[in-house]
């Protein structure tokens, strides 16, 4: 039987853990015994297929204030004691900060790493991390980029060092809701500084004739309690709803008009691609990496972060048409294709099979 080790950070809610589990399904039905490892012991949020062997450590995470370093040495002890007792070849690692652990830990086994960062990689990450980085992603057999951003970033930062792959997210197909929809501008995501949630608030104020749209905010986060009191101070609390954390995203996006991810900063702008496979018109900054998504103008709108198109002025034009909404929520859906979970898992199962 075809045996491969996937390593994740954690077990809980978020993309590294929702994109492993996902592969882990994946290769579990294509007959492959696959063994995924926690570096977390926590419950596991995604589902994941019973076939999958589910292994995690013995001491918890220490938590703010605990010694990270001892914790860290006891994850590389803790990865390499798995990986000499599993006889399989190939391990996938996730992660900035736990790709360099796998690495380390897996010295001198005689195993394919492939390795792939989540998070944009001009992230200001710790000293430590940026550090074991840049001595440890040399030994990996594979380091598969998200992005061709992300490619490109990677190649002036280590050269020939890396083999790199860009395979990207694939597209979760949103399974839309039998409602109309409404004159609602749609945010997604935590309210923290590199979603920059601000932005768009302040946006949607500067807009004078809003034909009856409404903006609603979906999340939590440090800055949501600062963006209600803005919203106030801007005298459009009337017009903007925040709902907080949902457990029903596919009906909001089902439900709304208009959707927009003010971001500054992201790895791979998975609520975008979301908001896409639904039909909905999307606007995004040209500072995240969109390129991989589609086409600009056609599949979705892009704003300059510091220059025009701006955000207020994107938001308009749709507001004002239609059609115009019409054209590019229909155009968006093409992502369904073109980011298929078929098509990226068996990306994956190309690396394994070289």
């Amino acid at each position: 039987m075809k045996e491969v080790i996937l390593v994740s950070p954690k077990l809980g809610i978020g993309g590294i853990q929702r994109a492993l589990t996902n592969l882990a399904n994946w290769l579990a039905e294509k007959d492959y015994k696959v063994f995924f490892i926690s570096c977390k012991k926590e419950e596991v949020f995604y589902e994941m297929d019973p076939r999958v062997k589910l292994i995690t450590p013995e001491i918890n995470h220490p938590g703010r204030g605990g010694n990270i370093i001892s914790h860290y040495l006891y994850i590389i002890k803790f990865l390499r004691k798995e990986f000499t007792r599993i006889p399989a070849k190939h391990i996938i690692s996730f992660g900035d900060a736990f790709n360099p652990l796998t690495l380390i830990a897996s010295i001198g086994l005689k195993k394919e790493i492939h390795i792939s960062d989540r998070t944009s990689p001009d992230y200001n990450f710790k000293f430590y991390v940026k550090f074991l980085k840049t001595f440890t992603y040399p030994l990996s057999s594979n380091f598969i980029a998200q992005t061709s951003r992300a490619a490109e970033w990677n190649t002036k930062k280590f050269g020939k060092k890396l083999n790199i792959s860009i395979i990207p997210n694939p597209a979760r197909r949103v399974h839309l809701k039998n409602v109309k929809r409404e004159k609602i501008i749609l945010y997604v995501g935590r309210f923290a500084w590199e979603k920059a949630p601000e932005r768009l608030i302040r946006s949607f104020a500067e807009i004078e004739n809003k034909k009856g749209f409404k903006l609603r905010m979906c999340g939590e986060g440090p800055m949501l309690k600062d963006m209600k009191t803005l919203a106030m101070e801007l005298k459009i609390d009337e017009e903007v709803e925040f709902l907080g954390k949902v457990t029903d995203i596919d009906y909001h996006l089902s439900a709304a008009s208009i959707f927009v991810l003010p971001s500054i900063l992201e790895g791979f702008p998975n609520a975008l691609c979301e908001a896409m496979s639904a039909g909905l018109p999307s606007i995004c900054y040209n500072t995240i990496p969109y390129e991989d998504l589609g086409i600009p103008n056609k599949d979705f709108l892009v704003a300059h972060y510091n220059g025009k198109p701006d955000l207020t002025a994107c938001v308009t034009l749709l507001i004002n048409s239609e059609q115009l909404r019409s054209e590019i929520g229909r155009s968006a859906m093409g992502i369904n294709d073109r980011l298929n979970n078929n098509k990226i898992c068996e990306k994956f199962e190309e690396l394994i099979i070289k």
